[in-house]
């Protein structure tokens, strides 16, 4: 009963509410393997992930960047985490290391795009 009811609380609170009673229930009818518990894991993770879209997209996005400019700098590329496109090697790592924040950049503006003009269009309309 404890580790079913473990195993749903990894799940999101509204996931929980529509269906945690009746994932509990068939966890306990289950045989929980080590493969089942990291299944179910796994599963409650999309699930979170998913639900902070946005959150994950500005980490994986940080986390990119990160990786990049510590890779630059380890191959001797630049000596910091400023450095002029010079040669075509630091322009590919200037531009893997910036793309990732001008991709969230342009989701950003084209829904507050979509948003205003929607709003304009509902403004006049009336």
């Amino acid at each position: 009963m404890g580790m079913s009811r473990l195993l749903v609380a990894l799940y999101p609170k509204k996931w929980r509410a529509t269906f945690g009673e009746e994932f509990a229930a068939l966890l306990e009818d289950t045989r929980l393997t080590p493969r089942a518990v990291l299944d179910v894991a796994v599963g409650a993770g999309k699930l979170r992930v998913s639900s902070h879209r946005r959150l994950t997209l500005v980490l994986g996005s940080l986390l990119w960047s990160g990786f990049m400019v510590y890779l630059s700098m380890r191959v001797g590329l630049t000596a910091n985490i400023l450095w002029a496109p010079t040669t075509p090697a630091r322009a590919l790592a200037l531009a893997a290391t910036l793309g990732p924040w001008l991709g969230f950049a342009g989701v950003i503006l084209t829904r507050r795009l979509g948003h205003w003009r929607g709003t304009a269009a509902g403004g006049s309309a009336r």
